[in-house]
């Protein structure tokens, strides 16, 4: 199995006709899924970040990520495998490509939340380098459960 399968997946900016394929994953991967209006106001705010990850030799949408970029700081919002793609390395495939374009747009400091439970994608986020910096206590009421939250801080290299 190849880690990282990136030669076969085309990452793009995602666009409404994408909805329809990441609602059916979004359903089978979050207790409380995000609605279409919530997607659909994504797409349309100007500091978003909005990315899916497509098959190329069948164009099949695999994975997505949301984003927001404000000055330098960016919140990952949403990430996403479709269910019969997952442990294949396409979640690590479309965050790495977003890390780099968003590093490029001037982002430095990346925070996300994570389920406490979530150890598997716990686990992606430390691989990438994120660090447990807090908790929040019962964020996710559906389930009652605490958020991990995690932050990558790059270092650019430069005064900006």
């Amino acid at each position: 199995m190849q880690r990282h399968p990136s030669d076969r997946i085309a990452i793009v900016s995602m666009t409404e006709e994408d909805l329809d394929e990441i609602l059916e994953i979004e359903k089978h991967s979050f207790a409380v899924p995000w609605s279409r209006e919530l997607f659909h106001d994504t797409l349309s705010f100007p500091l978003a970040f909005n990315f899916v990850a497509r098959k190329k030799v069948d164009n099949r949408l695999v994975s997505y990520a949301n984003f927001y970029l404000i000055r330098d700081e960016v919140q990952v919002l949403n990430v996403a495998v479709a269910p019969e793609f997952r442990k294949k390395g396409y979640a690590t495939g479309i965050l790495n490509h977003a890390i780099a374009f968003l590093i490029n747009q001037g982002g430095t400091d990346f925070f996300l939340e994570v389920r406490e439970g979530n150890v598997e994608a716990i686990s992606l986020y430390d691989r990438l380098g994120f660090k447990k910096i807090g908790k929040r206590k019962r964020y996710y009421p559906e389930t009652n459960e605490d958020a991990i939250v995690m932050r990558l801080k790059v270092d650019r290299g430069t005064d900006q």
